[in-house]
């Protein structure tokens, strides 16, 4: 893996390339400004993709986000109605996740001391 961060990376990348183009014809077999440039290319390529890709995702996910808050206010809605109508001792109003009156806990007393 490169540690380096790939701006950083593609400007030094860019500035060896430069430095190809003024030293010309005396570098080394295998090494040419064409390869760099393709590699280059390549990876500013990858980058334009990833990044419309995570565009896309954060959409998605704040589309997620916001369907997930319509259907949570729909199931308030839906308990509060049948509790309104029915009573929040009943069993439908259990039905739909609500806890009935007579199932909930009672509060215990807490031992009081006189100070």
């Amino acid at each position: 893996m490169v540690s380096k961060s790939i701006p950083k990376l593609l400007q030094e990348a860019n500035e060896v390339k430069k430095a190809l183009e003024e030293i010309g014809e005396n570098v080394p077999a295998g090494i040419s400004v064409a390869e760099m440039t393709t590699h280059i290319e390549a990876l500013e390529n990858i980058i334009g993709e990833l990044d419309a890709v995570n565009a896309d995702r954060t959409r998605l996910v704040n589309r997620k986000a916001e369907q997930a808050k319509v259907v949570s206010d729909q199931i308030v809605k839906v308990r509060a109605a049948v509790k309104g109508i029915l009573g929040a001792d009943s069993s439908e109003y259990e039905m739909v996740g609500g806890t009935r009156t007579s199932e909930r806990k009672r509060p215990k007393r807490k031992a009081g001391g006189t100070e």
